[in-house]
């Protein structure tokens, strides 16, 4: 009978002990307070704000910089090379702000050579971008059929420094028209 009353007790502690277990899956975290789903962050500006640039008055050499609105940015030209015989020319380099952005600029001279010193020269023929490589996207870029310039101040042949202007119209990556005002560089062709 010992036994039977040991088996008896043994099922009741067993079934009672049962009915008192919880499940804890998912330990740590803990259970949603409500229903409410809140949106992701907006995404960063189109359109990086760079203050490192806001008082510059100069272009040093080699350097780079532009106005779209109110926004102003600047940068290094680390690379410009005549292409062909000289009637193309391009430069690019990054940002004073961050060396994720930078500037390319390829300036076609419509007939027009840079074999000797030059000054006044319009090139109404300009491609234009400003990117951005972290998400990777483009900040602006200018498009065929819209009108982007370069005017050529000066052109020093026996160093191969180029001072001048550019502005135009150019897009950013979501489609709207921006443009590009109180642009100048000054850098040294290859």
């Amino acid at each position: 009978m010992k036994i039977f009353f040991s088996i008896l007790i043994f099922i009741i502690v067993l079934y009672a002990g049962c009915a008192k277990e919880y499940s804890f899956e998912g330990g740590g975290t803990p259970p949603p307070r409500d229903t409410i789903i809140n949106p992701p962050p907006p995404p960063p500006p189109s359109v990086p704000v760079c203050h490192a640039c806001n008082n510059i008055t100069g272009t040093a050499f080699p350097q780079w910089r532009f106005r779209s609105g109110n926004w102003v940015t600047c940068g290094s030209a680390d690379t410009a090379i005549a292409l062909g015989n000289r009637t193309t020319f391009t430069f690019f380099g990054p940002s004073a702000c961050s060396v994720d952005t930078g500037m390319v600029i390829t300036v076609y001279l419509n007939g027009d050579t840079l074999n000797r010193d030059r000054q006044n020269i319009q090139a109404r023929t300009a491609a234009f971008y400003a990117y951005e490589r972290v998400t990777p996207s483009y900040i602006f870029m200018s498009q065929g059929s819209n009108s982007f310039s370069v005017t050529i101040d000066r052109y020093t042949h026996s160093t191969g420094i180029v001072t001048g202007t550019f502005r135009g119209t150019v897009f950013r990556a979501n489609g709207a028209a921006a443009s590009i005002d109180s642009g100048r560089f000054t850098v040294r062709l290859l």
